[in-house]
């Protein structure tokens, strides 16, 4: 008995043995299997946006041309009915509405001035909220954000961009849902919120709004000038004659900046233009520090990392502040990163000899606190500069009076 016992526990240790095998093996391989799934996704997103904002453009094979070229086509047809349809049933709100939006896929800056008017709007006395659609959440429920709580998890409930807004904007809330008027309703119920700052909304129409500034970037506004899948735009630019302005981000080139606005001019005459740029006021470690100021890490070498669309124009401000860009780290637009992203990450500022780890502020929500706590943010803020004064009595002149 005594031996069969011995046989029996031997047999169970031997059984748990293997399954932890089978565990770790079944792990290592979905882990390599997503690792192979973002590679090939951040390769066809940059063979995208290099065919989309080349310039020149090269050409493209000709069945490829033309696949995107009927994609394209069927994209236009269903533009067409899904904003038909959007009007048809367009639903108001009490609030005062402000949609920030852009032309394009990808990064335009959408986020920096979603806060500048989080922050504008209590100076002059408006109690504002912030409405977003919560991008790849995986909770489809309409909430308000949480404050409390590792931010890593809060993303996955409501997405990365309003977790960054709410910790950066409040007390302003901010709201998540597909459906703009059910979370601005609440919204307005639960804050008692007189203004809604709707985020990424230029195409949202089944949303009436009292105000349209639509973003576009000053370097290059509309890419190739095509529509999906061929290229970047989601709607013609002719569709900017609903906007009540344009605002031009990244207009550090003074030169293109003014070729873009006298293009912009040109195609609609009388509509209000606006240009800022994006001004990296400091960094920061975790998502609460205050900014370091730049001048203590001028000359010093970084790994620098980001899963955003639009990953150069990060890199690019960092080298224009004077930091050192030792390894460079880019991964799928709202990536979630995984331990074995962070040990790479940490071998490569090892083998670098590089002083610290770098990202954006987007991309530190989505780490978890352990690594949150060694890495620097980008504290990133639009800056009007001489423009400034005129974009605020823009907006003061369509607000209602008080």
């Amino acid at each position: 008995m005594r031996s069969r016992g011995f046989r029996m526990a031997d047999g169970g240790w031997r059984n748990r043995f293997l399954d932890s095998c089978v565990f770790v093996t079944l792990r290592v391989t979905w882990w390599k299997a997503s690792r192979m799934r973002d590679s090939m996704n951040h390769r066809i997103s940059s063979w995208f946006l290099h065919n989309w904002y080349a310039l020149p453009s090269s050409p493209l094979p000709g069945l490829t041309r033309s696949l995107l070229c009927l994609g394209a086509k069927f994209y236009a047809t269903g533009l067409h009915r899904d904003q038909v349809r959007a009007r048809q049933r367009r639903r108001h709100l009490s609030a005062f509405v402000i949609s920030v939006g852009n032309l394009v896929v990808g990064g335009a800056g959408k986020t920096p001035l979603t806060l500048w008017l989080a922050n504008f709007l209590p100076s002059i006395g408006w109690n504002p909220a912030i409405l977003s659609r919560g991008y790849k959440r995986h909770d489809a429920a309409v909430a308000r954000v949480p404050l409390t709580g590792p931010s890593f998890q809060r993303v996955l409930q409501f997405g990365d961009e309003p977790v960054l807004m709410a910790a950066k904007a409040k007390p302003v809330p901010v709201w998540v849902g597909q459906d703009r008027w059910q979370s601005g309703s609440l919204a307005i119920q639960s804050d008692r919120v007189d203004s809604l700052i709707l985020d990424d909304g230029f195409q949202h129409l089944a949303l009436a709004r009292n105000l349209d500034l639509v973003l576009l970037d000053a370097h290059n506004p509309f890419g190739n000038g095509a529509l999906l899948p061929l290229g970047p735009l989601r709607e013609p630019p002719a569709h900017l004659e609903r906007t009540d302005a344009i605002v031009l981000t990244r207009a550090e080139d003074t030169e293109k900046s003014r070729e873009t606005r006298s293009k912009i001019t040109k195609l609609f005459p009388g509509k209000p233009v606006f240009s800022c740029t994006h001004h990296l006021k400091g960094l920061s470690v975790g998502l609460e520090g205050q900014p370091i100021p730049l001048t203590a890490f001028r000359g010093k070498k970084a790994v620098a990392f980001a899963a955003i669309a639009r990953p150069e124009s990060f890199y690019h401000l960092l080298r224009k502040a004077g930091i050192g860009v030792a390894r460079s780290f880019t991964f799928p637009d709202h990536h979630q990163y995984q331990e074995a992203d962070m040990v790479m990450l940490m071998q490569a500022l090892k083998e670098s000899n590089a002083t610290f780890l770098i990202t954006t502020e987007k991309d530190m929500v989505r780490l978890s606190p352990d690594y949150q706590a060694f890495t620097l943010a980008t504290v990133v803020e639009i800056d009007f500069h001489s423009e400034h004064q005129a974009f605020c009595s823009f907006l003061k002149e369509r607000l209602p009076s008080r």
